[in-house]
């Protein structure tokens, strides 16, 4: 059965990294005090972002060209889980064209998930994670209503979670944003005290993925120096 899991993996990243566009060359590191907005100002375009995350989000956006026109609304809010993205309620019945999406970026939560807060992230990390969540909205672009209202409910399975949040990593190393993942990964993992985040089905697969996977994606892929 592990075989199998590992083996349709490998075949989706050959598949995203073969099929996806992307918007600009991966960057081990981004720096805050580097960031100059005229080269990002076009990715602007329909989106709403609290002004103090404008640079990790403009950069981020950066690389998903295929969402530049889509709207997209990033927003602060007291929640439990420290970020969610999904599209906004009633525009799950819309055609894909006119729908809007919102992430959602927790203030307070927890205590034990109170260090991988966002604004405890160090920059890079934070340009990761919101590559992981810019990578839930291209899945969810490419749905139907009904096969959104689908996921809803299959979200309520562990097992379906693991390989949606997974596959979800997948999506951010093809499109470049290798680097500022692992970066994530690292963090979260040093910050909760956590060696591996294996899934809570304990079948052997990553829910997020380890850094070491990161690694083997990225060192694969040819996209990345």
């Amino acid at each position: 059965m592990q075989f199998h899991v590992q083996l349709k993996h490998i075949c989706l990243a050959i598949f995203l990294i073969g099929n996806m566009a992307y918007g600009q060359t991966p960057q081990v590191s981004f720096s805050k005090d580097a960031f100059q907005l005229e080269p990002y100002r076009s990715f602007k375009a329909n989106k709403s972002y609290p002004q103090e995350m404008e640079q990790q989000v403009l950069t981020a956006l950066a690389y998903y060209p295929e969402l530049k026109d889509t709207k997209i609304i990033f927003r602060f809010k007291k929640r439990n889980t420290p970020l969610t993205s999904r599209p906004r309620f009633f525009h799950v019945f819309k055609g894909k064209k006119n729908r809007a999406y919102v992430i959602t970026i927790s203030t307070k939560t927890k205590d034990a998930f109170a260090p991988i807060l966002f604004h405890n992230l160090p920059y890079n990390a934070q340009i990761g994670v919101l590559a992981h969540e810019i990578g839930h909205i291209v899945t969810y672009k490419k749905k139907s209503s009904f096969q959104i209202l689908g996921i809803a409910f299959k979200l309520l399975n562990a097992k379906f979670v693991d390989r949606f949040e997974y596959d979800t990593d997948l999506t951010a190393i093809a499109h470049g944003m290798g680097h500022q993942l692992y970066d994530w990964s690292v963090y979260v993992r040093k910050a909760l005290n956590i060696v591996e985040w294996n899934g809570i089905t304990n079948s052997g697969q990553e829910r997020y993925m380890n850094p070491t996977t990161i690694q083997g994606y990225m060192q694969s892929s040819g996209i990345y120096p």
